[in-house]
């Protein structure tokens, strides 16, 4: 498999997938999944689909995991497999806020080699494969090593589970003090990889499904940032997991102020 020729099939067919969004003028149809405030739009189960089809005939072997109409039930398998968010950022969609990825992962042997993610209404696309360096609309991304101090915090709030959202907000206050000031950008995908490009020193969730980081994770990793659980160790591709993100000094100054 060249990962390089690979690649750059995969950033076309997600731009042709933007194509289905960027021109709407309405979301239509949306229903709520499980979860509070977690919405599902037309748009979501046609880019999905489109992915599919498309993704499926660049490799024909390989599972698919995504976000919406039971492929979230699906396994990371031992060969390739496609780990896809047809919107990542779908509560932005709804509302008109033009901050939303199409995300697209490919994982061999468990291992993300690959990773696109593509905000169709700024045209930003962002993309990285294990080795190969990461790249913003065709520029490599060099970013600087931030220190907490010198940038902001981009963050989520557990808008889906409630229940925690008390002691998130604490952490997060506490961490308000290290930092510039907080961002919340309203898709995870986004928010790692403007880690990646230096627009934020550090990211951290909750909670996040593998689709919300998959594609980001190669994209961080690759411009030389760090991505790990809330406890520092690795992040495999998990159903759930607790995110850390940052530059390598943002993320070091996290880890050591004891706050997750």
């Amino acid at each position: 498999m060249d990962t390089r020729i690979l690649l750059d099939q995969i950033c076309e067919i997600v731009k042709e997938a933007g194509e289905l969004i960027r021109g709407c003028s309405s979301v239509g149809e949306r229903k709520a999944k499980e979860g509070a405030a977690n919405f599902v739009t037309k748009y979501d189960s046609m880019v999905q689909e489109f992915l599919i089809q498309k993704l499926g005939k660049l490799v024909p072997e390989a599972a698919f995991v995504g976000e919406e109409d039971g492929y979230s039930q699906g396994k990371i398998a031992e060969g390739s497999t496609f780990i896809i968010d047809p919107i990542d950022g779908t509560t932005n969609f709804i509302c008109g806020f033009p901050v939303c990825g199409i995300c697209v992962g490919l994982a061999v042997k468990g291992v993300t080699e690959i990773g696109v993610v593509y905000n169709p209404f700024r045209e930003e696309l962002f993309a990285a494969r294990r080795g190969g360096g990461a790249f913003l609309n065709g520029e490599l991304l060099k970013p600087a090593d931030h220190s907490l101090g010198e940038g902001v915090i981009c963050m989520d709030t557990a808008p889906y589970t409630p229940e925690i959202r008390e002691e998130v907000f604490e952490r997060l206050r506490k961490l308000s003090y290290l930092c510039m000031d907080m961002r919340s950008v309203g898709s995870a995908a986004l928010s790692i990889c403007y880690v990646a490009c230096g627009r934020g020193a550090a990211y951290l969730s909750p909670k996040l499904c593998v689709w919300d980081y998959a594609a980001a994770s190669v994209i961080l990793t690759e411009a030389g940032g760090i991505i790990t659980g809330w406890d520092g160790n690795d992040l495999k591709l998990a159903a759930k997991a607790g995110v850390l993100a940052g530059a390598p000094k943002a993320h070091r100054e996290i880890l050591e102020s004891g706050i997750l």
